[in-house]
């Protein structure tokens, strides 16, 4: 192979040529794979490096201390510095929020034109700063009708797509490493929507050599698309997942990696609703955790877990939001 990077598909064994950007697969859709060294890149904004703190039987490790209050900023740090690298001028991305203000950030940060299309239902708060960072926000009536304008606008503007872009996963491996030396014998309590938080971990986890940890995913009722692939270990909370709304991806383009990645450790999956999530929330706020909800659903299913005597070691909770950006609605 010659010296640079190169893009590759594991479903149907699509090969870019040396340093071409995809967002996906041209040939099937279907996530990409990252072959040779990133591009270099600094932390432009102070990312990573967060956190992690004891609480009353677990440790926390802090993502919402991140730049924008999201773990999502590793993941947009490394993809946007290769797109400024790659000789783009603007940036293009579908979010439930979080990963908008982010790109917004980002963008702004690197001198990229942002464009980032939101379901009609996002945060007001997320909104209102998606705008203030300078990004053209664009409301659409659902997340489908979102990623369908966005992709749109993949052939002029680097498309972050942060499901199935490898330069998003590459940021996020070192997530895992910052936890490595913790993890060993314990349970990492992540969220998952997407699923690159929990792909990230486990990724740099492997590369560190760790073992003997287990990964428990945790899911909004209204969007579980682990249950059938993954062991079931609780559901809580009732039907509806409403205040969940960074957690809303019901069908992951890395599906089977993930639900791969959990039973490999011998983790499993918690399913939590709204009423599990709105007295976890007001625990976190009263030991000074200033989470979003969609954080607190991994205290719920701490909790729920610690009660059936089904934990190990002293778990890590990732704690991915912040919950200054719900100060209103809070």
């Amino acid at each position: 192979m010659d010296s640079g990077w190169r893009l590759y598909c594991p479903r149907c064994g699509f090969r870019s040529g040396e340093e071409e950007y995809y967002p996906w697969c041209p040939r099937c859709g279907g996530p990409l794979e990252l072959e040779g060294e990133p591009p270099r890149t600094a932390r432009i904004l102070g990312e990573g490096s967060t956190p992690l703190v004891e609480g009353d039987g677990f440790s926390a490790k802090l993502e919402y201390l991140n730049p924008t209050g999201s773990f999502k900023d590793r993941g947009v740090s490394l993809s946007l510095q290769a797109a400024r690298i790659l000789g783009y001028s603007c940036s293009v991305v579908d979010s439930s929020g979080n990963t908008g203000v982010s790109v917004a950030a980002y963008s702004g940060r690197l001198g990229l034109r942002a464009r980032v299309f939101v379901p009609r239902g996002a945060g007001e708060g997320k909104k209102r700063l998606i705008r203030l960072l300078g990004a053209d926000l664009v409301e659409a009536s659902d997340r489908d009708e979102a990623s369908r304008l966005a992709r749109s606008e993949a052939s002029s503007c680097f498309h972050v797509a942060h499901q199935t872009n490898p330069f998003f996963l590459e940021g996020m491996k070192e997530l895992g490493r910052e936890i490595a030396d913790a993890a060993e014998g314990s349970d990492i309590i992540v969220p998952v929507s997407s699923g690159s938080l929990l792909l990230g971990i486990a990724r740099g986890l492997r590369e560190e050599g760790v073992r003997g940890y287990r990964l428990i995913a945790v899911q909004n009722v209204e969007a579980a698309s682990l249950r059938g692939r993954v062991k079931l270990l609780s559901e809580i909370g009732g039907p509806r997942g409403r205040l969940m709304d960074a957690l809303v991806v019901r069908s992951p383009a890395r599906l089977e990696e993930i639900a791969d990645a959990v039973e490999s450790t011998g983790g499993g999956l918690v399913v939590v609703g709204d009423e599990a999530v709105a007295p976890a929330l007001r625990e976190l706020l009263s030991q000074g955790f200033i989470v979003e909800p969609s954080s607190a659903a991994v205290y719920a299913a701490y909790k729920s877990l610690k009660e059936r005597g089904m934990l190990r070691g002293e778990p890590i909770l990732v704690l991915t939001g912040s919950g200054l950006k719900y100060a209103g609605a809070l």
